[in-house]
């Protein structure tokens, strides 16, 4: 869980974040947690993976990290595609009480 201390490391450097940011910050690193997850699961190096993707390892790394800025689309539908999954965006009603290999974002 190579992620789980970097909550700790941006509140030491940015001082006490509002409440939204906080929950943007923690989406962002429980997303990056999961494409960690996702990638060792799959065997792959993080240059594998950016291989895959055309794209570079340090990239592959952000990502893992909680990206820094907001993960578009389209980078997170090449992601899918390298780790032969699916991306699936979804804006149900409700929210389901158990989402497997997902992350909750509203």
């Amino acid at each position: 869980m190579a992620n789980r201390s970097r909550w700790e490391d941006v509140k030491s450097k940015r001082g006490e974040p509002s409440a939204e940011t906080r929950a943007g910050i923690e989406q962002d690193l429980a997303l990056g947690q999961l494409i960690y997850e996702l990638r060792v699961a799959a065997g792959l190096s993080q240059r594998e993976l950016a291989e895959r993707m055309g794209t570079t390892q340090p990239v592959i790394s952000r990502l893992e990290e909680g990206g820094g800025v907001r993960n578009r689309i389209d980078t997170l539908a090449r992601l899918a595609t390298a780790l032969g999954r699916h991306l699936v965006l979804s804006f149900p009603a409700e929210m389901p009480d158990q989402l497997e290999d997902a992350v909750r974002v509203a």
